[in-house]
């Protein structure tokens, strides 16, 4: 019996609200714009140390149908939405994107993610709607503010993406008592065998919102869109490293 098997994983004991990892995404549907931004806005909005390293940002939101826990096949799959901007960044000798916003629509997809890497997942509304003729339109909303809307249309482009990869996050968790942290982490993450099954390039309009004192994605300054695409694709979702502990460090 493995230490996970014989142990929780994560609270309640009886039944944790998520599983060990790995997860097998299957079949997800993915719409991503790529947009430049203000070398401001992103720093702005970046955790401490981390540095902005490019002005082409992506905005993404994505459908999925089929996700598997490979370990515990028993629970079944499970289905959720989310929606996010990733922000290309550097954070010392390691380069890749860093998940700035994003929202999701279950509970275990919201806990998992902050709690394993790090992600600043918050739950929300989020829709994506094929049902136009290869027209996708995309919303994500939070507490009555529309955050994120796209309209795609595919058309036959070429443009450069971004490398926003692997993933760069930071994991917080404050003290029960509010004096300092218990977790204090720089954790990487990358995606495991991609396959990609199917992939439109085309243009999109896109507005980002929010407000001064919650989810302001409109500092962005997100602007020209230089491209789009819509992928239909699967991966597999394990554990991360942590790059850095920032409580570990030992005093100067």
């Amino acid at each position: 019996m493995s230490f996970f098997q014989s142990k929780p994983f994560t609270v309640p004991d009886r039944t944790p609200l998520f599983k060990p990892m790995p997860r097998f995404y299957k079949g997800y549907r993915k719409l991503s714009v790529f947009c430049e931004a203000t070398r401001a806005g992103i720093q702005k909005s970046l955790p401490g140390g981390f540095e902005c390293a490019g002005e082409v940002i992506e905005v993404f939101v994505m459908s999925c149908p089929e996700v598997n826990d490979v370990a515990n096949p028993e629970m079944g799959p499970r289905s959720y939405l989310e929606g996010g901007v990733v922000v290309p960044v550097r954070y010392g000798d390691l380069t890749g994107g860093h998940v700035l916003y994003e929202y999701v629509t279950t509970d275990d997809a919201m806990a998992g993610g902050r709690e394993v890497w790090g992600y600043p997942k918050k739950l929300g509304d989020v829709t994506l709607d094929e049902s136009g003729t290869g027209v996708i339109t995309a919303q994500v909303s939070r507490l009555a503010r529309r955050l994120i809307d796209v309209r795609f249309t595919p058309e036959d482009v070429s443009f450069d993406r971004p490398v926003l990869h692997p993933r760069i996050q930071v994991k917080r968790i404050p003290r029960a008592d509010g004096e300092g942290y218990d977790v204090d982490q720089v954790i990487r993450n990358d995606l495991r065998a991609p396959k990609v099954s199917q992939l439109v390039r085309g243009t999109a309009s896109l507005a980002l919102g929010g407000s001064s004192i919650m989810d302001p994605l409109y500092e962005l300054g997100a602007g020209k869109v230089i491209g789009a695409e819509f992928t239909v694709a699967e991966f597999y979702l394990d554990y991360g490293t942590v790059y850095e502990d920032r409580l570990a460090k030992t005093p100067a």
